[in-house]
């Protein structure tokens, strides 16, 4: 059980990391675009961001579950490579958290110069 949630918990890390790289290049395209396509942009960048909301939240459940099934605990938490995957997915989850927010920020005050900062939050990841 614990090996199956494990690929499952390295699957979504990737996961999360690939729909981050598209979510940055999402925002690439959108820099230069104007009217109906910079929206339809925006839209799909909002599609990714909740998908991601949910992905997130699958990869501190499952790394929850492998801690609470791990047998030897302190072994997990004093290997190093624990340690990075943990500081990772915690940079992971900054990184998204901030840019929903600035991405929300953007589409209240319409403000595209706020652009660049989310760009910066998604290829953060």
């Amino acid at each position: 059980m614990a090996q199956i949630l494990l690929m499952a918990h390295l699957i979504l890390i990737a996961m999360g990391t690939g729909m981050s790289f598209s979510n940055l290049v999402n925002a690439q395209l959108s820099q230069s675009e104007q009217g109906d396509r910079f929206k339809a942009l925006g839209s799909q960048r909002r599609v990714i961001a909740q998908i991601g909301d949910g992905v997130i939240t699958l990869i501190w459940l499952t790394g929850i579950a492998l801690i609470w099934l791990s047998n030897g605990r302190e072994a997990l938490v004093n290997n190093g490579w624990f340690q990075a995957k943990l500081a990772f997915v915690v940079l992971l989850t900054l990184n998204h958290f901030l840019a929903r927010q600035t991405a929300g920020v953007m589409a209240r005050s319409g403000n595209r110069s706020l652009l660049p900062r989310l760009r910066a939050f998604i290829g953060g990841v």
